[in-house]
């Protein structure tokens, strides 16, 4: 028999460098493409019978069963609320703010809030409530 050359073993291997770049673009296409309508802290959101759905961008003002106050799921105090929400006002005039209350918290404290809102400037605010089913 005859033979042109050396024998050589061939190596078979499977590239699968565009296979993990296709899967990487996949994971940030759904990051990025991903809502979230759950808040981040657990609040028991009073029930009422009528509202509206909002789905415009707002802040998110968060007060839980013990009165504490949450900015975009941040802890903060009052001062630190008022100054934050003036600094965003200053970038947007038509800011909105989502109010979350716990539905067992006085109603004392969320007047409170309230007026610290007002006190900053906010005249667009949604408190938010769940549907009865």
């Amino acid at each position: 028999m005859k033979t042109f050359g050396r024998n050589v073993p061939r190596h078979t291997e499977i590239n699968i460098t565009s296979l993990i770049d296709v899967t990487f673009m996949l994971v940030i296409f759904f990051m990025i493409g991903s809502t979230f309508e759950k808040p981040a802290l657990a609040v028991s959101l009073p029930t009422a019978a009528s509202g509206e759905v909002i789905r415009r961008q707002m802040h998110t003002v968060t007060l839980d069963d013990q009165g504490l106050l949450y900015l975009e799921g941040e802890r903060i105090g009052e001062d630190g609320l008022k100054q934050r929400l003036a600094g965003y006002r200053q970038e947007d005039p038509d800011l909105r703010v989502a109010l979350d209350c716990d539905g067992r918290l006085a109603f004392q404290r969320v007047t409170e809030i309230m007026d610290i809102l007002s006190a900053a400037g906010v005249r667009n605010v949604a408190i938010r409530h769940e549907l009865p089913r």
